[in-house]
């Protein structure tokens, strides 16, 4: 239903009347403009008022309502017509009518950037392949505009089932593959384009046939508790190799995944949202150009990103399978890919992916009892062989990150290294509890890289991490010494002593942390 309440999100939808009902049973908080039948029509109405020059939210169909695909120089018009909106702010959607046609148009967008059109062809721009379903097509459209719609209540979908105590509980449907019949077909006549489809979305199998990158290492960051420092040290590690390898005129390139699709962190950390995995999920190949255009430049802090889903309930659509194929292309395209995952380690997403795919796993804990005790028992789970109900990691890939470390709190350091289980303490981070704060609130993780305590621990564990790579020292900046900075008590031996592959030797035996 139209809405009349201009303070909402405007939501033009163009070239099928079975996609604009479909926007009108969703139940959200926007203002469903009236359908527009091709873009002539769009910008008719545009000029003349009648539908919300400021709509944020713009579904193109190449399909008609009769489910033909249209013609080329619709196509083209679709295409200049995504990027225009695009570029003035609006989140775009393509619903592919077949395969043919988004490629059609994936080529109008490349030689309008090409030819330097004005406006990003990218990163606002949601291709939604043809053969996706409507809960498909209403969960992709959720997932991208989930910060500024808010969606009230369950789609209409969704069905209900009375509980043993009178209560009206809903029943959320599984999303089927990526590539599965629509419940209402676009067309008969694209059936077989929607066969051919299927088989089609997969990885490129040419860039899964390339080998890993000369040199290319895969570092996971896990723990087993909430609150360790996980996703800021994945984060500061991954850019510290970044500008540790630029200052020695040979730069590393650095990919950041999120894998906590849960309750990723890392797109607050940065303070950008879209596009995450969940838009390459819905490409019809994972292909590098396709997986490039939907990463996030973390600029300041030299890395790129994969952000997970922004819903923790799209979780499922983004599975091990799909992360392990991603995983596996970013090593063919990166030096270094850091994976930041959740708690949950024997979740398959990181028993599977995380911790199989990975040459080093660092495992970072704090100085808390509960800490230190819940990586033993996480610890004994990974490395414990798998005909003994363990996930058979072997121990010469784990490394342990002693986080927000301070003197004198009642965690001795032989209670570390018990808890380890034989696995080596590779980095110690100084606690600095108001300084990571105010750079996380001011998303200026990149200020960090500067501390004259945290800067120097992340660049020597960037080293330890790459022992093969030339990395430059850590060095002080003309205002580091402006930035005020907690204590930090680093122990009796620098991080860059200890090796990843290697339990301590000789005086390491004593130990990193101060009695």
């Amino acid at each position: 239903m139209v809405s009349g309440n201009s303070s909402l999100p405007g939501v033009i939808a163009v070239g099928n009347t079975s996609i604009f009902q479909l926007l009108e049973s969703i139940p959200a908080q926007w203002a469903l403009q009236p359908f527009q039948s091709d873009v002539a029509h769009m910008w008719e109405s545009l000029s003349g008022g009648r539908v919300d020059s400021g709509s944020r939210i713009l579904i193109f169909t190449d399909a008609d309502s009769e489910g033909s695909v249209v013609q080329d120089s619709e196509l083209l018009a679709i295409a200049r017509a995504m990027k225009a909106m695009s570029a003035a702010g609006a989140t775009v959607f393509h619903i592919a009518g077949s395969p043919d046609s988004a490629q059609s148009i994936s080529q109008h967008l490349t030689d309008l950037r090409e030819n330097d059109v004005p406006g990003p062809p990218d990163n606002q721009i949601t291709v939604i392949p043809p053969g996706a379903t409507d809960d498909e097509i209403i969960a992709i459209i959720k997932e991208a505009t989930a910060s500024f719609v808010n969606f009230t209540q369950p789609s209409v979908t969704e069905q209900r089932f009375e509980s043993g105590l009178g209560l009206s509980i809903p029943v959320i449907p599984a999303l089927p593959p990526i590539g599965a019949a629509r419940t209402q077909p676009l067309s008969s006549k694209n059936v077989e384009h929607q066969a051919s489809f299927d088989v089609s979305h997969h990885e490129s199998k040419e860039l899964l046939s390339r080998p890993r990158l000369p040199g290319q290492t895969t570092i996971t960051v896990t723990s087993s508790k909430g609150g360790s420092g996980k996703s800021t040290a994945s984060i500061l590690l991954a850019a510290s190799i970044a500008s540790a390898s630029e200052k020695t005129g040979n730069p590393l390139s650095v990919c950041l995944v999120d894998l906590d699709t849960r309750d990723g962190q890392v797109a607050s950390m940065i303070g950008q949202f879209m596009p995450t995995a969940l838009n390459i999920r819905v490409q019809p190949i994972w292909d590098e150009e396709r997986i490039r255009r939907n990463l996030v430049r973390a600029q300041g802090l030299g890395i790129d990103t994969l952000l997970a889903p922004i819903r923790p309930r799209t979780a499922d659509t983004v599975g091990p399978d799909f992360y392990r194929s991603i995983v596996r292309s970013l090593q063919r395209m990166y030096d270094v890919v850091v994976m930041d995952t959740s708690v949950q380690y024997l979740d398959p997403l990181i028993a599977e992916v995380a911790l199989v795919e990975a040459d080093e796993i660092l495992f970072v804990t704090s100085l808390a009892s509960t800490a230190v005790q819940g990586m033993a028992r996480a610890l004994r789970e990974i490395t414990a062989p798998i005909d003994e109900s363990g996930l058979g990691i072997p121990r010469e890939k784990l490394g342990i990150i002693v986080n927000q470390s301070v003197a004198n709190v009642g965690m001795e350091t032989d209670q570390v290294l018990a808890a380890g289980l034989g696995v080596p303490v590779v980095g110690v981070i100084p606690l600095a509890t108001k300084d990571v704060l105010t750079a996380t609130n001011l998303i200026q993780m990149h200020r960090l890289l500067e501390h004259s305590s945290l800067g120097l621990a992340y660049n020597e564990l960037a080293i330890a991490c790459l022992p093969h790579h030339n990395l430059a020292p850590w060095t002080p900046t003309i205002d580091a010494g402006s930035v005020q900075e907690e204590e930090w008590v680093a122990g009796e031996l620098p991080p860059s002593e200890m090796n990843v592959n290697s339990a301590p030797q000789g005086t390491k035996k004593r130990g990193i942390l101060r009695r």
